[in-house]
């Protein structure tokens, strides 16, 4: 009997298993305190944004703190909100993993999963790197579509000729038949009394049909047009009205356009057909080709002969400009490398555990090629993961920041919010750092595997 009781005393005792704890396992929750500071930082860093679109930049004309904190809290909030569920969508993997019948991939997984918030560190490096990176590149781009817009705006077709009188019908001949020179659009611009009153407006009369043509795929336009006019706003809601130009000539409302690319942006202005006028007096050639500017001066010496290659350049090559570019250039390169830099951190910081643990499983069988899928599955899924939201945040950045970016002194005096989804050169990025994460865990498990077990594992280290 005294036997039997010990024998039941000692299973109720031990009839599950003993409490231990593991510091490859157990993780220290988050207190309260510093809960409440992450969602804090969340919280100030979207309404930060918010007010920033609403407001925009200070109106007192001075550096506005909230253009250089929104993008920081923005970043940190990011980051936090990284380290946080990083691990959630890991254990999910983990568990189909762990329904399969190969070991590395769960190991692998299950490691990355566990990582420690020390191990975790490059995502403070990487994530940041990264998203600043993206925005500059975004930007530059937004910078280049909105002066390339500019410089359609300023021409109006890829060559124009505006001369102050009437341009002689055997000069436009000569012209027509110069080399480079594929179409000729001819038009009259003048300043036309608006009713019988005196009120006046800005008018160019030409083939609307033609110039179409001619501007192509350009960033710029006009609706189509056969009769009546296109106005500005200021002359909405005239439906017929009646203009004097050369003669008196009643005109039906066709449309309302907000500009004349390489004429009127501003104002009272409208455009006509050519076919209006009696005899029209042409003062501006709209010409489509590559013709030379010196020849085109030559045969008119009366008028001022713009390109929008010319107005391209002009905005490039302005000092202030051209830094402001190559600084953003600068900015992604250096940005990008140390995002490597990150990735070796994630590396190097955990090579020694990682070691260890590969030494364990070696003893075990553990081949080559599974200590290389082994170590890629753990380092990996953090790259990925952090390069994704830096993706993110470099893209919502701009669009996060709004009006509190005024970049328009860059971009021939346009405003620059043409951010176009342009994803070649953040998965270009992107890529990059997932083939040098591959690298360098071949590079670390040929590293390891020159290693002795006995310089990794000592007695009683064993199971």
């Amino acid at each position: 009997m005294a036997v039997g009781f010990a024998a039941v005393r000692l299973a109720l005792v031990h009839r599950t298993p003993l409490h231990g704890s593991r510091d490859d396992v157990a993780t220290a929750r988050p207190s309260a305190k510093r809960i409440t500071l992450e969602v804090l930082v969340v919280v100030l860093a979207l309404a930060g944004a918010y007010l920033l679109r609403a407001r925009g930049l200070s109106a007192s004309g001075g550096q506005d703190p909230f253009l250089l904190v929104v993008p920081i809290a923005l970043t940190a909030a990011a980051a936090l909100i990284t380290l946080r569920c990083y691990p959630y969508p890991l254990r999910l993997f983990v568990r189909l993993a762990s329904r399969g019948r190969a070991a590395v991939a769960f190991l692998g997984l299950t490691r990355a999963a566990r990582a420690r918030s020390g191990s975790l560190l490059p995502v403070l490096i990487l994530l940041p790197a990264l998203g600043v990176s993206v925005f500059a590149a975004v930007v530059s781009d937004g910078i280049a579509t909105t002066q390339r817009t500019a410089s359609w705006q300023q021409v109006g077709a890829p060559i124009r000729v505006t001369a102050e009188s009437e341009i002689p019908a055997a000069v436009i001949e000569r012209v027509r038949r110069l080399a480079g020179v594929e179409r000729v659009v001819l038009a009259q611009t003048g300043r036309v009394q608006v009713g019988y009153g005196a009120e006046r407006a800005e008018a160019i009369a030409v083939d609307v049909a033609q110039w179409r043509q001619i501007l192509g795929d350009a960033p710029v336009g006009l609706p189509p047009l056969s009769d009546g006019a296109l106005v500005s706003p200021e002359l909405r809601g005239r439906g017929t009205f009646e203009i004097g130009w050369q003669s008196r000539v009643k005109l039906a409302t066709r449309g309302v356009i907000e500009s004349v690319p390489g004429f009127y942006t501003q104002g009272k202005f409208l455009v006509v057909p050519i076919g209006v006028q009696v005899r029209p007096a042409v003062n501006t050639l709209l010409i489509q080709g590559d013709a030379a500017l010196s020849e085109l001066s030559r045969l008119v010496p009366s008028a001022v002969v713009t390109s929008q290659e010319s107005a391209l350049r002009a905005i490039q090559d302005d000092p202030l400009t051209s830094t402001v570019r190559w600084t953003l250039v600068v900015v992604t390169v250096a940005l990008a490398a140390y995002a490597l830099i990150a990735v070796v951190l994630s590396l190097v910081i955990g090579a020694a555990e990682r070691a260890r643990a590969v030494s364990f499983l070696r003893t075990l069988g553990l081949s080559e090629r599974q200590a290389q899928r082994l170590t890629v599955l753990e380092i990996l899924p953090m790259i990925l993961v952090t390069a994704l939201v830096g993706l993110g945040l470099g893209l919502g950045l701009p669009a996060a920041l709004g009006p509190g970016v005024d970049l328009s002194s860059y971009a021939g005096d346009l405003p620059v919010g043409d951010y176009s989804l342009d994803l070649f050169l953040p998965s270009a990025l992107t890529a990059g750092l997932a083939a040098v994460a591959v690298l360098g865990a071949y590079a670390h498990t040929a590293i390891s595997r020159r290693r002795s077990l006995g310089a990794v594992l000592r007695v009683g280290d064993l199971p």
